[in-house]
């Protein structure tokens, strides 16, 4: 996917970050551009699986396109995180262009996508990775150009973007989505902040205790997606995802007693499919955390449907691995990506 050039704005940045998800978190603009239903279509109809979840999903979203959030108003970060879920369904065979199509609507209206772009560097990121999903122009979308936010946002001493490594591997995933320059400084600050163990972080610090496994999987898919595949930070990562793994899937970190979760044993499978590992046995697990209308709760301690759970399960179900693009788009191929002095 080729890099677009427009600049037209540098924004202020705060940072925040979701533990449960990948961050957090209407007037139809460029409907045209978002991908068009795949000749096998698969009509919504199942309860269970992919197009039970998928089914679900569809059925939260407002007449506006959007999506709730945490204060139970339509909120722009997790109208992203449901774009991208939308999408990798698409991918997977099941019509979801008219969700997208609204979604698009919704994060093109007012100032939606302005103010989202304003809050920080990783929801910038977010934003280009759901408009690169639907197949939009990430530096030209309601007047804004999130890219601006992430060639500005990286610290000199440090080398992480938006303070903090959740967001950082959502910059590097969106710079390569784009095909933009990768700055070798933010694959070195990676390196540095891997901890002993393997593992990484939401802070930064190399410190065995502080890794996780949600910041692990996320940044070992940025690693992929800029061309890292083979290097021992991906190899050790793997190593430590392997140490979250507990009875019923996956758990947010590695400390003993820890349970599994389903957005944590989302993220894992993400990772190993980046990294060519074999998440059939997590698919599983994945599966035992699917209510019987499609939906997801998020552990066996917080039963009934948790929106976020199920948009961070669909990607992982639907086998794809971020950062998600259209099916008819070119083939991402993360060799290519240079990394820039």
């Amino acid at each position: 996917m080729t890099r677009f050039r427009s600049m037209l704005m540098t924004l202020g940045m705060i940072l925040s970050f979701a533990i449960a998800m990948v961050s957090t978190g209407p007037t139809l603009v460029a409907a045209q551009a978002t991908p068009a239903a795949t000749p096998a279509a698969t009509p919504i109809v199942a309860n269970t699986g992919l197009a039970g979840a998928t089914a679900w999903l569809v059925s939260q979203q407002g007449e506006d396109g959007s999506f709730l959030g945490f204060s139970g108003e339509p909120d722009a970060g997790t109208t992203v995180d449901a774009l991208l879920a939308l999408v990798a369904a698409d991918n997977a065979g099941i019509d979801t262009s008219a969700a997208i199509d609204a979604a698009i609507g919704y994060l093109g209206s007012e100032d939606i996508a302005l103010v989202y772009t304003q809050t920080g560097v990783g929801q910038a990121a977010k934003l280009v990775l759901g408009l690169v999903a639907a197949g939009e122009d990430p530096t030209d979308f309601a007047g804004v150009d999130p890219l601006v936010i992430l060639e500005h946002g990286q610290d000199a001493d440090t080398g992480i973007y938006g303070g903090g490594l959740f967001n950082h591997a959502l910059v590097v995933l969106a710079l390569a989505a784009t095909d933009s320059e990768i700055p070798t400084s933010a694959i070195d600050a990676l390196a540095a902040s891997q901890a002993p163990n393997g593992g990484w972080g939401w802070d930064g610090s190399p410190v065995d205790d502080n890794a996780d496994s949600n910041t692990t999987s996320l940044v070992i898919q940025a690693l992929v997606a800029a061309g890292q595949g083979d290097s021992e930070l991906v190899t050790n990562g793997i190593a430590y995802l392997q140490t979250t793994i507990v009875d019923g899937g996956a758990a947010y970190n590695h400390v003993e007693g820890s349970t599994a979760d389903a957005n944590s044993t989302a993220y894992v499978i993400q990772a190993f499919i980046a990294a060519g590992q074999d998440a059939s046995a997590l698919q599983g697990d994945l599966a035992a955390f699917q209510n019987a209308d499609g939906s997801y709760v998020y552990n066996a301690e917080t039963p009934g449907a948790n929106l976020l759970a199920v948009v961070q399960a669909i990607p992982a179900v639907a086998e794809q691995a971020f950062p998600i693009v259209p099916a008819d788009a070119a083939a991402f191929a993360p060799v290519t990506f240079a990394l820039a002095a």
